[in-house]
């Protein structure tokens, strides 16, 4: 199974003060946490979207910047086709959910499957090309992002744990990353964090 990722990461990072893709995890930029989790699923290529290309991966730039994840993700299926998403900023996402998305995705017909932890992350998911007329739609339309234009009835689901896909927005919510990763990898404390 093969399939390409791609990695938001364009946002403005207002909640973190700085840059989330590059913030360092265990030595890692934290974008590196979930494109090692893409490529372990089993994606050919990962791309950054809406990012700079210090990143380390392809960068894909976003056609209308400051336009919100829903422009990025219409840019990126229209060139590079169906694609697993995710943002940058949920380092404890896991090889084995982007797999159970992509063998879902393969079995349904609907054009996107979504994660669903807490609640539904749109940026989490398979979206494939099939998609874009309604996508389109939605960003003509002024739409920002995925949840803005999909209903229940345009997609699927799968459920995953709230840690695993938990957003780093802030501080406190690195250290809480910090610390399950460092529970997860077994790795300690002193070699965690920036």
């Amino acid at each position: 199974m093969t399939f390409t990722g791609a990695i938001f990461c364009g946002g403005a990072s207002s909640r973190m003060g700085q840059d989330k893709a590059s913030l360092l995890i265990n030595g890692r930029p934290m974008v590196k946490w979930v494109e090692r989790a893409i490529r372990g699923a089993g994606a050919a290529d990962v791309f950054a979207l809406g990012a700079h290309s210090d990143l380390g991966l392809r960068a894909l730039g976003d056609k209308a910047p400051g336009s919100g994840p829903l422009s990025a993700l219409v840019g990126a299926l229209e060139e590079l086709g169906d694609l697993l998403v995710c943002p940058c900023d949920v380092p404890l996402v896991s090889a084995e959910l982007f797999s159970e998305l992509w063998e879902r995705a393969t079995s349904v017909q609907a054009s996107v499957v979504l994660v669903d932890s807490d609640q539904l992350q749109p940026l989490i998911g398979i979206y494939k090309a099939s998609a874009l007329p309604l996508l389109r739609k939605g960003l003509h339309g002024g739409a920002k992002g995925p949840k803005q234009v999909l209903t229940p009835s345009d997609f699927e689901r799968i459920k995953a744990s709230s840690q695993e896909t938990l957003n780093v927005n802030t501080p406190g919510e690195l250290e809480a990353a910090v610390s399950a990763l460092r529970v997860r990898e077994g790795t300690s404390a002193d070699n965690l964090g920036e």
